[in-house]
């Protein structure tokens, strides 16, 4: 059963300087329990994406521009009214930020701050709800939990507050996770704790996880599914696995060249040339052909389709044939024949 179905997701804020169409056409699936990576650089539209499944743009949801679609469980999200997305935030669709000590407010103690979640997405109150904090607060792995609610957020240490934040996303027990980020500034060792205990809690829960980031191999630690992002459009989507052994695009290959890990410490970084350009100003023809070594006279012009392909399995030796999972990308070198909007 499909828990998401996001269908050409168009998010576009008026900025100086004119229009930023930073989601721009996206389309996403995510089943029950399902995990899904997204992954891509700072401006290519991810967080605004996580932001207009809950109907929190900058400037509202009106934002959304009509003829997009997020259906969660079957129910069209777009457009259905304050109200009824208020009752989803958090207690059928909860997110964890990117920093929590700007989302941490300073002068509430954390315990006062999981106390608020549990409120509003349970009936638990007094003795109850407290008891409830202390569960909550023990569950993500803090210790000592029923002194601990009782310091202020400055008082724990990154990977701590991390924690917080992820009990206060528990609180509502949602049925989708959306973790934006939930790793950046911690060192790897914090790192691998945090991601440890989301996958671990998603799991036990059978939530839903929705896993953005900018490192492709945090989401291989988690997501079965991978969707790589560009300048608001997806280039690339499949399954982790397959998508890390066989990538088709060149932006998704540029991913994959500009980070190392232990293992390839004799080799070089090959860092994207340039940068995302800006949302108000997209290139024309394919986005990604001004920082591409591999471009064709065609990208210049037209903007290739987000088509299904057949690829190599990892194991099987090159023969080409259908993968596990419906794999898609966006290139000219593929030999794709339709030209996108």
């Amino acid at each position: 059963m499909s828990l998401l179905e996001i269908r050409n997701l168009r998010t576009h804020l008026a900025v100086p300087g004119g229009i930023a169409r930073a989601v721009d056409g996206v389309d996403l699936d995510l089943g029950e329990g399902g995990t899904v990576g997204v992954v891509g650089e700072s401006g290519s539209g991810k967080t605004l994406l996580a932001l207009s499944i809950l109907g929190l743009p900058p400037g509202g949801p009106d934002q959304i521009i009509d003829g997009s679609s997020i259906r969660y469980r079957g129910e069209e999200l777009v457009g259905v009214g304050n109200k009824r997305l208020r009752e989803i935030r958090g207690g059928e669709i909860a997110m964890i930020f990117q920093e929590p000590m700007t989302s941490l407010n300073p002068v509430f103690t954390v315990g006062d701050q999981v106390r608020e979640s549990v409120g509003l997405h349970t009936s638990l109150r007094g003795r109850a709800g407290k008891e409830e904090v202390v569960r909550l607060l023990g569950e993500v792995g803090i210790p000592d939990p029923s002194a601990r609610m009782r310091d202020y957020p400055h008082q724990f240490s990154g990977g701590m507050r991390q924690r917080v934040m992820i009990a206060m996303a528990l609180a509502g027990k949602p049925s989708l996770l959306i973790a934006d980020e939930p790793t950046t500034a911690l060192d790897v060792t914090i790192e691998a704790q945090i991601l440890d205990l989301i996958k671990e809690t998603q799991t036990r829960l059978g939530m839903g996880l929705l896993l953005i980031s900018h490192d492709l191999r945090t989401v291989s630690k988690v997501c079965e599914r991978l969707v790589v992002l560009y300048a608001g459009r997806v280039v690339e989507s499949g399954p982790t696995a397959e998508v890390l052994a066989s990538p088709k695009h060149p932006y998704t290959r540029g991913l994959m060249g500009s980070r190392l890990s232990m293992d390839d410490r004799r080799k070089s970084l090959r860092p994207i040339p340039g940068e995302v350009p800006e949302a108000t100003s997209w290139p024309r023809g394919c986005r990604f052909h001004p920082r591409c070594g591999e471009m064709i006279p065609r990208c210049r012009t037209r903007e290739p389709d987000l088509l299904p392909l057949e690829a190599a399995a990892p194991d099987s030796g090159g023969a080409v044939g259908p993968t596990t999972g419906v794999r898609k990308a966006r290139c000219w070198l593929l030999g794709e024949t339709g030209g996108g909007a």
